[in-house]
């Protein structure tokens, strides 16, 4: 459990980086991806007690979904790279079911944050912030955000 928390407490530093500046750093999302790799070589197992066969099969998942939505603008580079840390610290179906969420998590925030822009719910300062995080031509959405909280509600479920 503590090797859980420990994954969800950087994707927190991660998708408060992403929230706050809009970009993610190098240092946290390829450290990551170096620390679970390293980790997954001393030990012979992922961070979540996976076969390392279980952690290629994750990776190749990671980068099979989530490179065409960088090629196509949809998603950034952090993005990858921080689905590509959590496929080699965890296992397919983890990474699977945190992607769904993540995609179900964003979607609702997206809606959400339309129906909010130019009413009179918010004021203008929070609606001047909230328009910063919508997704355009030259930036996506930070998914990092949408993918941490999709791990925090996967992982009260998990074993």
């Amino acid at each position: 459990m503590l090797v859980k928390l420990l994954l969800l407490g950087w994707f927190a530093v991660c998708a408060y980086q992403d929230l706050t500046r809009l970009r993610v750093s190098n240092l946290l999302t390829l450290g990551g991806a170096l620390i679970a790799a390293a980790f997954l070589l001393i030990t012979g197992h992922t961070l979540t007690g996976h076969s390392p066969p279980a952690a290629l099969a994750a990776t190749l998942l990671a980068l099979v979904l989530s490179v065409p939505g960088y090629l196509l603008g949809k998603l950034g580079a952090a993005d990858v790279k921080a689905l590509v840390a959590l496929a080699l610290a965890s296992d397919p179906l983890l990474l699977l079911y945190v992607l769904a969420l993540a995609s179900l998590i964003s979607l609702a925030l997206m809606f959400a944050s339309k129906l909010m822009m130019g009413s009179d719910w918010l004021k203008i300062n929070y609606q001047t912030q909230l328009a910063r995080l919508l997704p355009s031509r030259s930036k996506s959405f930070p998914f990092i955000f949408s993918l941490f909280a999709g791990l925090l509600a996967y992982i009260p479920f998990s074993h």
